[in-house]
Order: structure tokens, then sequence, then C-alpha cells
């Protein structure tokens, strides 16, 4: 059971470790334009979803 174990382990470790790399390297690749259209969504949904407290 310890040997499934640590398959498992190693295998979760490598898919997070391309999921990473795969997410960096699709920011890196983003214009200007998308860049600054993606600040401005999140600015938007952070705007109406986020309560301050008075």
């Amino acid at each position: 059971m310890g040997v499934v174990l640590k398959i498992i382990v190693i295998l979760s470790i490598i898919i997070a470790c391309c999921m990473y790399l795969v997410i960096v390297g699709g920011n890196m690749n983003k214009t200007d334009e998308e860049k600054e259209l993606e600040n401005q969504e999140q600015m938007k949904f952070l705007k109406n979803n986020c309560k301050t407290k008075n």
C-alpha cells in the first residue's frame, strides 16, 4: 500500500508542476492590451463583490 501512495504523490507533484508552467507561460505571452483588459475585469469584480466595513 505504501508504494501506491508514493506513486500517487509523485504523480500529483508532476501534474502540479506542469499546471504551474502552463499558467506562467500563458501569462508571459499576454499583450499590454490583454493585461489592461484583465486588470479592468478584476477591478470590476472586486467593486461588485467585495463589501467594505463601515
